[in-house]
């Protein structure tokens, strides 16, 4: 068998048709699509049920609820596809996904695949993520293009990368990061770049990422200590494949502050109290990923606040809506995360 589609299921019952659909519409035939019902209560596990009842190329199981991390490496325990994908139980795949991604593999016969694709936000307004111009193939030094890529926010999705099966055995040990809720697309990510000796681009969106729902609904307190592990290992595993300097240096923490801002960003969209707010930042102080997060930090309002530790003062103003914040703020570009 060719491929392998993943879907780690959890309460997705309005997108859930619309996801499994668009997977066995491909116009590539040889694929079987996984669907791991992660302990839904809301009849998604039933929906389940009856695609695999009517289509043989469909096959579920259940599980107790354990997180989309979990989720998505049983899947891969019990894939039967050469290359695997994995796409969310929200998004849409397009017809021509498994098609283009065989002509490609045919070719160049990749470890990883790569594509572009399409953010779909809830006032109906959609947003191209694109990364090269033109169609690209990678290898040896090459890979650090890949390298840099990871250490944007714009590439660590896992729904837009296909790989070899044998990049599975580069999977971390998932009991290392327990019920893991915050950047798992970025450490599988990161996993599958570094595991991978080549891959390849195709400069085209087959994917569709419906953004504010699912994970992305819900605050969790315990945000940034996920993001310290995460962003650890990743600094880890470059390590050791690149000479690291500054400039490495300098990604990983800009990439940090992004989180940062977009944690406390979260804690305003979810009416977090103040006080709570300064607790919880005041709890990351000694992290790698904080300090991470304010070395080199541009002398701007919110690292400002940030450097003397005036938290409430920088939720206040943030629930004012004094301040916005732009890449400018971050201290790189746009197309550097």
């Amino acid at each position: 068998m060719r491929f392998s589609v993943l879907v780690a299921v959890y309460n997705a019952l309005p997108y859930l048709d619309a996801c499994v659909q668009s997977v066995l519409a491909q116009s590539e035939r040889d694929f079987e699509l996984l669907l791991i019902d992660d302990g839904s209560t809301d009849g998604s596990g039933a929906v389940c049920d009856r695609y695999a009842e009517s289509d043989k190329r469909v096959r579920v199981w259940h599980t107790s609820n354990r997180g989309v991390f979990f989720a998505r490496a049983f899947a891969e325990e019990h894939a039967a596809g050469e290359y695997v994908l994995h796409a969310d139980a929200d998004d849409t795949v397009e017809a021509d996904l498994l098609a283009s991604l065989r002509e490609t593999i045919d070719r160049l016969h990749p470890d990883l695949l790569f594509y572009d694709y399409t953010l779909s936000r809830p006032d109906g307004s959609t947003q191209l993520e694109t990364f090269l111009p033109q169609d690209a193939f990678f290898e040896g030094d090459e890979m650090r293009t890949l390298y840099r890529f990871l250490l944007s926010t714009r590439f660590n999705t896992l729904c837009n990368k296909c790989f070899h099966r044998r990049l599975i055995g580069c999977a971390p040990q998932y009991l290392h990061f327990p019920r893991l809720r915050h950047g798992e697309d970025l450490l599988r990510s990161a996993y599958l770049v570094t595991g991978a000796a080549n891959a390849a681009y195709i400069h085209c969106s087959f994917y569709t990422y419906r953004t504010g729902v699912g994970n992305a609904r819900a605050f969790h307190a315990d945000t940034l200590s996920y993001y310290d592990a995460v962003t650890r290992e990743v600094e880890t595993l470059l390590r050791g494949k690149v000479e690291w300097n500054d400039e490495w240096d300098g990604l990983l923490c800009a990439m940090r502050r992004y989180q940062l801002l977009n944690f406390i960003r979260s804690m305003t969209s979810y009416r977090v109290p103040t006080a709570e707010g300064v607790r919880l930042l005041r709890q990351s102080e000694q992290t790698p990923f904080f300090a991470g997060a304010l070395r080199g930090a541009p002398d701007t309002l919110p690292f400002r606040l940030l450097r003397r530790g005036r938290y409430g003062t920088l939720l206040r103003l943030h629930k004012a809506k004094q301040f916005g914040v732009r890449n400018s703020e971050l201290g790189v570009s746009k197309r550097g995360g």
